[in-house]
């Protein structure tokens, strides 16, 4: 056989090679057409789903900065109660002092000059006889009992409608 013949159907090989290539390559790209819409579809799902998850995300920030800031006020007032009470306590705390010291200046005084000890004790038997009168008029006036043959009247108590 010539070499002409050889080569032309060396050529016919070949085109008929890149027929069949072009034809492979096509249905290729023709089937991962589905699958591409498929992950396309997917992906947007996905994007929906973290665009939410973000909303969120932001939203639960922004929550949490006015919980902080919440508790910061919060934390605030109650140091300023604590303080506060603490303050309280130091004041009654002075303030037992100078009643000790007042007591103990009048009992000195008392102790030491007898016109002071007669006025102490004129109070003291004042305020004695003021709480015995007290009492005296808080007791219950016994009237006089007689006897009496009919019970007392059962009292009902009032009914609200």
């Amino acid at each position: 056989m010539d070499p002409i013949i050889w080569l032309y159907i060396a050529i016919g090989i070949i085109v008929l090679g890149l027929v069949v290539a072009a034809i492979g390559a096509f249905l290729l790209i023709k089937g991962m057409k589905e699958p591409m819409k498929e992950m396309k579809g997917s992906a947007d799902n996905l994007k929906g789903r973290v665009d939410k998850l973000m909303l969120e995300t932001t939203h639960l920030q922004h929550t949490t900065a006015e919980l902080k800031e919440d508790i910061q006020q919060k934390t605030e007032k109650i140091t300023y109660v604590i303080d506060a009470a603490k303050g309280t306590k130091n004041s009654v705390l002075d303030m037992n002092a100078v009643v000790r010291n007042i007591t103990a200046g009048i009992s000195t005084k008392v102790d030491h000059d007898p016109a002071h000890a007669a006025q102490v004790n004129q109070w003291s038997n004042t305020a004695v006889g003021l709480l015995s009168y007290l009492d005296k008029n808080k007791a219950p006036v016994q009237s006089n009992t007689h006897y009496n043959p009919e019970p007392d009247a059962i009292q009902q108590p009032p009914q609200s409608y």
